[in-house]
């Protein structure tokens, strides 16, 4: 069954759970795993070391599990796999909701995965969406800050979307601050993060607009306020580190211009 990650609730969550993630964006199948895990200690009371974990591809998980099965009674084992594609259906359907197993599947390549894709949709497990989209930051955000106000949550989706930070790093963060009731200081650390990229000299801020040109030309990662699309940006990037280096003072104006959208000039 379809489901967003602001929908995922206690009642999903058992000792033989399954959750199937799919679309591109990859990056949160480790802080979806830990949100899981936490919950299920939570709701079971069972103590972190009565549960094991298996994060990999699915060979490796499977070969743990044939390896290990006799390591595992009266023990919760988690498995994460990466690159779930349809291939593998035939070997893992049989092993769900094995009592003491919770799988969480990502699905792999997008032409090798729409077999197991739709397997998983029209089933009874939660098939999650996962998608380069500030729709699927803000299910996110709903489902692991929940107590977050919703101008709070807004920033959070921009900061995501203009920063390299591990999804896991920054929602543990935010997440003892908006506990805490502290929320002073949440949004000092949410200034603090937006206002990241002002405050970088001008040679990090050249690299760090490299690393996001570089991004949005191959993954297609927008940059909100800011375009990268120009066919020679990359290339006068680096001759703005270049000249810099060589004494020449260019200001960071020159860097805010060069990006704006709209600006077609040629330097």
């Amino acid at each position: 069954m379809k489901l967003e990650f602001k929908n995922i609730n206690d009642s999903h969550i058992t000792a033989k759970s399954v959750f199937y993630l799919y679309g591109n964006y990859k990056k949160t199948l480790g802080v979806f795993c830990d949100f899981i895990l936490e919950k299920f200690m939570a709701c079971y009371q069972c103590p972190a070391e009565n549960i094991d974990v298996f994060s990999g591809s699915v060979t490796e998980c499977l070969k743990s599990m044939s390896e290990q099965c006799d390591l595992f009674n009266n023990r919760v084992v988690c498995f994460c796999m990466r690159g779930v594609e349809d291939s593998h259906l035939e070997k893992i359907s049989p092993l769900l909701e094995r009592e003491g197993n919770i799988f969480i599947l990502e699905s792999g390549d997008y032409a090798k995965s729409k077999k197991i894709t739709d397997y998983f949709q029209k089933s009874k497990f939660p098939a999650v969406a996962s998608f380069k989209s500030d729709i699927t930051l803000y299910s996110l955000c709903r489902m692991l800050i929940p107590a977050a106000p919703s101008s709070v949550t807004a920033e959070i989706v921009k900061i995501i979307n203009n920063s390299d930070e591990d999804l896991r790093s920054l929602f543990k963060k935010i997440s003892i601050l908006v506990d805490a009731h502290d929320y002073d200081l949440l949004q000092e650390y949410v200034t603090y993060k937006s206002t990241f990229f002002q405050q970088l000299d001008f040679i990090p801020m050249v690299r760090y607009m490299l690393n996001m040109a570089i991004k949005e030309k191959i993954y297609e990662r927008k940059q909100e306020g800011m375009s990268f699309s120009r066919n020679n940006i990359v290339q006068s990037l680096l001759k703005s580190e270049i000249s810099q280096k060589f004494g020449k003072n260019l200001g960071k104006s020159y860097l805010y211009e060069m990006v704006q959208i709209g600006y077609v000039g040629n330097r």
